[in-house]
């Protein structure tokens, strides 16, 4: 396993070599050496480095002060620039795209090893950083909605009971051909709605204790691809791949079924106008925990406690039209929909993430705007 991923861009090609060389015997993975800033900027966002080496003074349109704002612009990814220039007009030229090292041509393997390696701790660093920060946030929150829901349940349901009652006793007194029937059922209609919001949140700030047993993920799976498949719009197809082997987790199988069949309706609602393929696997990791699993996207979505050791991760794919980062960003805060009204309440990734979060797993939402959205969710792995 490499240290890490790097994208070289140096436009001269003795230097760029020199440095591929280095940072090889330093168990790095050079990913390209480019030497037009123009060519970098696509390739850094397809491949999505762990870091850019980049040389400013660049051959071509785009210079790598130009490229390195281009890139840091859309990803959360270090840049470490190397020149031979060390004016001031150099530096503040600079500076604008937050630098995470400076190496002066030329350098030694020595400086170079010692940059690379600082600069990609305290990416990490800042990141976790960052995760942490957002999960006090996101925790905040929860308690907030946990706490109005809490207050207003039981004095709304008391309102919701009285509309719901004599809208029922309106339906049984009132004929059926008579306009004020169907006045009657569609305020019964609504208040059954409300009920089942008030519910919903009732469910998410004070989550039911289950009884938990080892069930095989892989048989609560296709009992809810059997649900999809019924309801499946013209267009959409289903790739999905049995594991071949147990996915044991302890958990209540109600839950695991809100879980999957949640993501996977999910996926279907963002190809509903335009079709496309839903893709569905599951599998075991290499370790339960975000930072180490071998098949993380970036997340959204932080590790709860106790995720460690192995784990059961089911992905969900689609080829929708994917998330900006801000609804990305928001993807799993409660009551947040970009469906039109009406069309859906919002919860849907907030419980699942709740779900996930009680059995000390960790939800993972990976999506950019015209390539699809791929959501994680791993779950430990029962003991056999």
């Amino acid at each position: 396993m490499s240290e890490g991923r790097i994208l070289i861009v140096e436009d001269e090609a003795i230097i760029a070599k020199e440095i591929e060389h280095a940072l090889a015997g330093f168990g790095y993975e050079v990913l390209a050496v480019i030497p037009r800033g123009e060519d970098a900027v696509p390739f850094a966002l397809r491949e999505r480095p762990d870091l850019v080496l980049m040389d400013i003074m660049l051959a071509g349109a785009m210079d790598g002060t130009q490229a390195a704002a281009a890139i840091r612009e859309q990803l959360d990814v270090p840049v470490i620039f190397s020149t031979a220039y060390t004016d001031r007009e150099t530096l503040e030229r600079v500076k604008p795209t937050t630098p995470y090292g400076y190496l002066v041509k030329p350098f030694e393997h020595t400086h170079l090893r010692i940059t690379v390696e600082t600069a990609l701790y305290r990416a990490r660093t800042e990141r976790r950083l960052r995760a942490q920060e957002e999960r006090l946030r996101q925790a905040e929150k929860m308690q907030a909605v946990g706490t109005l829901a809490s207050g207003v349940a039981h004095d709304f349901n008391n309102i919701l009971s009285a509309i719901i009652g004599y809208s029922e006793m309106g339906l049984r007194r009132v004929p059926e051909a008579d306009p004020l029937h169907r006045m009657f059922d569609r305020i019964l209609r609504a208040g059954a709605r409300a009920r089942s919001l008030v519910q919903l949140l009732l469910d998410f700030s004070r989550p039911a204790a289950t009884d938990r047993e080892p069930v095989d993920m892989a048989g609560v799976l296709e009992e809810a691809l059997d649900v999809v498949r019924a309801t499946l719009p013209a267009g959409v197809e289903v790739d999905y791949a049995p594991p071949g082997h147990p996915c044991p987790v302890r958990a209540d199988p109600t839950q695991l079924h809100q879980v999957a069949l949640n993501l996977m309706v999910n996926a279907v609602d963002a190809m509903r106008a335009d079709g496309g393929r839903l893709t569905v696997r599951l599998g075991l990791c290499a370790q339960g925990s975000r930072e180490d699993a071998a098949c993380p996207p970036p997340l959204v979505g932080e590790p709860g406690p106790g995720a460690q050791g192995q784990g059961v991760a089911l992905e969900v794919a689609d080829t929708g039209r994917g998330m900006a980062p801000e609804v990305l960003r928001r993807a799993c805060d409660p009551f947040f929909t970009t469906k039109p009204s009406g069309e859906g309440t919002g919860m849907g990734l907030a419980i699942v993430q709740g779900i996930v979060r009680s059995y000390g797993g960790w939800l993972a939402l990976d999506s950019q705007p015209g390539t699809g959205t791929r959501a994680t969710a791993v779950l430990p792995r029962a003991a056999a």
